[in-house]
């Protein structure tokens, strides 16, 4: 009997030792006089962040080994926050087993921005460095703060925005009010170009507007250079300008460019179709007029071109005005996107799809082709 006893209890004690190897988070026991948190060795610093130099290194924050009183791997977790706010809101920057991290001038920006730092404005960010145990953050201990002071720049392109007459009734929200949210805006060709491009809608034919560089008020407005509404010249000034307009009065969906060096703008009036080898009509040849046009239809309240169409195997494009002149296609292997004078768009499988233009963001123009179902 006492040899059953203690084989029982040799069974029982090797049960409870494979359940503890068998146990996915340990507990680990710290002795507090025994652990000693990371430590941060870069200094505190000024970063100068410049959008011609994203690629670039911009900030290595190194830090000594946190200490605990056993030998177990250590994780770290880079926390980052807008000085001042006690890490409340902080982000989870990065989480290593190294004692280094280096942001790039972009990453930094990017990081800089979605912390609540305010773009142009000068700001400063918190970093501390969180150690752990295990996979669940066990056993936490914070490092020192190190503080760096910044200035994020702009992610997108300038643009200009173009309140007037013509927004209610185009779709546009409210009339002469460029901080409306959908006052429409043209986009500049590069973050160092002045020539701005974009697509508006113009619904009435008297429509009046002036371009502002802000989406705030009309400081800093351009209007025509003519000695009054109506006498347009299609140059632009600040001072004593009259309002800008369109050509010949006659309504519709133009293609508008203004160029701020030059002090010029020009307006021209645009209609849209599909044609390729994947239409009812074939590809229109180089001289060919509408008869071998899909006309699309525009909408002021979704601001898009559509047109509800069969389509076999092949390929298409979107062109202006029965012409090549200004035709859009895709050079990113149909992600969506459109480029001017850009590749033709493969169709890979026939059916009927509506085929959509959306030219309402500036210089980020797309198409979409979606299958019609039963």
């Amino acid at each position: 009997m006492k040899k059953i006893s203690i084989l029982f209890l040799a069974f029982f004690t090797m049960l409870s030792f494979n359940s503890c190897l068998e146990d996915e988070e340990p507990t680990f026991i710290v002795q507090e006089d025994q652990a000693t948190p990371p430590t941060i060795v870069t200094a505190n610093s000024t970063v100068i962040l410049s959008k011609d130099a994203e690629d670039n290194q911009a900030l290595t924050v190194v830090w000594n080994d946190a200490e605990y009183n056993f030998q177990t791997p250590v994780t770290y977790d880079i926390l980052v926050a807008v000085a001042g706010t006690n890490f409340e809101n902080a982000i989870d920057a990065a989480s290593t087993v190294e004692r280094s991290y280096t942001w790039t001038v972009k990453d930094l920006n990017n990081l800089a921005i979605n912390s609540g730092l305010v773009i142009d404005k000068e700001g400063a960010l918190e970093i501390r460095i969180v150690s752990s145990l295990g996979s669940n953050g066990g056993v936490s201990m914070n490092s020192n703060i190190l503080a760096i002071t910044l200035t994020p720049y702009s992610t997108e392109v300038p643009k200009i925005w173009v309140p007037g007459s013509y927004a209610e009734a185009s779709g546009y929200g409210s009339n002469w009010n460029p901080s409306d949210p959908e006052t429409p805006a043209l986009a500049a060709e590069n973050f160092t170009s002045q020539s701005f491009e974009g697509y508006i809608n113009f619904a009435e034919g008297n429509s009046n507007f002036k371009f502002t560089p802000t989406n705030v008020d009309f400081s800093g407005d351009y209007g025509d250079t003519g000695d009054s509404d109506g006498s347009y010249s299609q140059t632009i000034e600040q001072e004593g300008e009259v309002n800008c307009g369109l050509p010949g009065g006659v309504p519709g969906y133009y293609r508008v460019n203004v160029d701020l060096e030059t002090l010029e703008y020009k307006l021209e009036l645009t209609d849209w179709a599909v044609t390729g080898s994947s239409t009812p009509l074939g590809f229109a040849p180089a001289e060919a007029g509408p008869d071998q046009d899909h006309d699309l239809t525009y909408n002021k309240d979704s601001k898009v071109w559509s047109i509800t169409l069969d389509l076999t195997p092949g390929e298409i494009k979107f062109r202006a005005n029965d012409s090549w002149s200004l035709n859009f296609g895709n050079d990113d292997d149909g992600d969506g996107s459109l480029n001017e004078e850009g590749s033709n768009i493969t169709v890979e499988t026939g059916g009927t799809y509506i085929i959509s233009l959306d030219l309402s963001n500036p210089r980020a123009y797309t198409y979409s082709l979606t299958p019609v179902t039963n």
